[in-house]
């Protein structure tokens, strides 16, 4: 039986007026927090839908075996995709840019969502802002969500690190998502994680939070 993954994917069977568009996920989370695992599952599970996922660097584990191959000449980025067995689409870039997503929607009709994923580091809103500031973009693409995910065991004391009225990168993470997925809860103790989830609620108690172990 195939391990069980957090449902990031909406259900396109429900009615809505951006279904012609295509939905776009975009996920971050601090390195070690278990992006890669989460990766690894989308990118392996019999999830029955073609994902195009934008990944910022392929790390040691990766579901992919083959490399990406990535070159720039004369200025022009060239991307290698390589189409996984359970239909995903990958590519490793740089950055998510406005002309890499337009690239990849030259390919439209081979895949019916979009995962992006950001740095370690990386502020989510820039990328997220990619979709209402680009008009020819937002006519074929929309943002159905952000999905941050969180090691329990290291996350509390990145997220007081704020001074004054300036949030963390840790911080912003958390606040932009819609959905926090918080790893590695058999790593902590029961009251260890009811602080996580305080601190967390917080920044954000809008979103939805999910609990893991390795991100299932």
């Amino acid at each position: 039986m195939d391990d069980i993954i957090p449902d990031l994917v909406r259900d396109t069977n429900l009615s809505s007026p951006t279904l012609d568009k295509v939905p776009v996920t975009i996920l971050s989370g601090y390195l070690g927090a278990g992006k890669t695992t989460l990766l690894n599952y989308i990118l392996t599970y019999a999830h029955n839908k073609k994902i195009a996922v934008l990944l910022n660097d392929f790390g040691e584990g990766s579901a992919v075996e083959s490399s990406i191959a990535w070159s720039e000449k004369d200025g022009n980025l060239f991307e290698e995709w390589i189409e996984l067995r359970n239909g995903c689409l990958c590519c490793s870039l740089k950055d998510a840019s406005v002309r890499a997503i337009e690239n990849l929607m030259k390919r439209k009709g081979k895949f019916d969502y979009i995962l992006i994923e950001t740095s370690g580091l990386a502020d989510p809103g820039p990328v997220a802002s990619l979709f209402w500031l680009d008009e020819d973009l937002c006519s074929q693409i929309c943002l159905d969500g952000i999905v941050t995910v969180l090691d329990s065991k290291y996350c509390l004391p990145h997220l007081m690190k704020s001074t004054g009225d300036e949030m963390s990168e840790y911080e912003r993470q958390v606040l932009l998502a819609d959905v926090l997925i918080v790893n590695k809860t058999d790593l902590i103790s029961d009251s260890e994680k009811s602080e996580v989830v305080q601190r967390i609620r917080d920044i954000n108690n809008s979103a939805r939070l999910i609990e893991t172990n390795y991100c299932k």
